[in-house]
């Protein structure tokens, strides 16, 4: 008897949750209705002021497009054809983006039939340099509890001076989580029923000693600052839960709450950890990870042995990469498995 194969298809995709700040992305890939061969790209930008698009078609003089919408027609014949668009984006003060390169190759059934194959429909195929995305929304999106002006404030007077002169966004959080380490690391402990209050209101209740704190405390401290000093910061909750009832839960590891931050420079989410004393990680050389990229090879032995942690020392507050297996907290049974749940939460999700 013939097996079938098992397909496996992901709700969510790493480029819907890892998306960067791309200056052309396409919103949008559709077939126009009606008589000939047609499609409409529907093009979004998230360059900073943007204002419209211009365009090229093979070559002929930019044209101007508010919307972003610009269609490609072909002729119904038994010929492979091609259309090159060019298309820019133009801020609101006059600056360009890089020109985006993008080529459509039309198929029609007729082009098939000439070759003898059967059964194909009209193909439209597109492709672009530099690399043309989905738009998966905004950075922002992912920050679910928009700061205060108390808590701007708040954020202001104790870590801005600390900050200012960081050029890179995650230059600016690995002073503030440097910051937080010291603040927070000895209220470390089993927080009581009266740190349900706001980030800044479990800070100073750690740091004045009436309560104590752990890992959702840190990653909300943390996420709540970073997003008060402009730097865009999520929480994510990371379970393993085999069965629960009202009586057990019966989990693999433990759960935790771990946080990203999203430098603009780098155009990555990179994932820090109080919990872990981490400023970051990396795979030999290559880094800093986010959150996913690390879960992938901790859960691979041969990356696994290559892994190392930019860690904080509270004693002599100096910082080094270490291997794993040096750093003071090596083990990540939290992101043990495959079976792993992340919990991303975001605004605005179109589906």
């Amino acid at each position: 008897m013939a097996t079938r194969p098992v397909i496996v298809k992901f709700k969510d995709n790493y480029w819907r949750i890892y998306h960067g700040r791309d200056e052309i992305m396409l919103k949008s890939l559709d077939e126009l209705p009606g008589e000939g061969i047609s499609a409409k790209a529907v093009f979004q930008s998230g360059m900073e002021g943007f204002s419209h698009f211009v365009y090229s078609v093979d070559g002929s003089p930019f044209e101007k497009s508010a919307d972003g919408c610009i269609e490609v027609h072909f002729k119904d014949e038994p010929t492979d054809q091609h259309t090159t668009i060019i298309v820019k984006g133009v801020s609101e003060d006059g600056k360009e983006t890089n020109p985006y390169t993008v080529h459509f190759g039309c198929y029609p059934t007729k082009f098939y039939e000439s070759k003898q194959m059967s059964g194909y429909p009209n193909i439209i195929i597109i492709d672009s340099s530099p690399i043309l995305n989905f738009s998966s929304g905004s950075v922002e999106d992912w920050i679910l509890s928009k700061p205060t002006p108390q808590e701007k404030q708040f954020a202001s007077e104790k870590w801005a001076d600390l900050v200012k002169d960081a050029e890179t966004d995650y230059d600016k959080a690995k002073l503030l989580i440097k910051s937080l380490m010291d603040d927070l690391w000895p209220a470390n402990g089993m927080p009581s029923d009266e740190m349900y209050v706001s980030p800044f209101e479990q800070y100073e209740r750690m740091v004045s000693g009436k309560d104590k704190g752990f890992c959702s405390n840190f990653a909300a401290i943390f996420v709540c600052a970073s997003n008060a000093l402009g730097i865009p910061a999520r929480r994510i909750h990371m379970q393993q839960i085999h069965s629960s009832s009202d009586k057990c839960r019966i989990q693999g590891g433990s759960m935790h709450s771990t946080t990203e931050i999203f430098d603009r420079q780098l155009n990555h989410w990179v994932w820090m950890d109080i919990s872990f004393y981490a400023m970051g990680a990396y795979l030999g050389e290559e880094g800093p990870l986010d959150m996913a990229e690390l879960h992938l090879f901790l859960n691979q032995p041969a990356r696994r042995e290559r892994l190392r942690f930019h860690v904080y020392n509270l004693e002599d507050k100096s910082d080094k990469i270490l291997p794993l297996a040096e750093c003071p907290k090596s083990d990540c049974d939290c992101w043990n498995g495959w079976d792993v749940e992340f919990h991303y939460s975001r605004e605005n999700i179109e589906e």
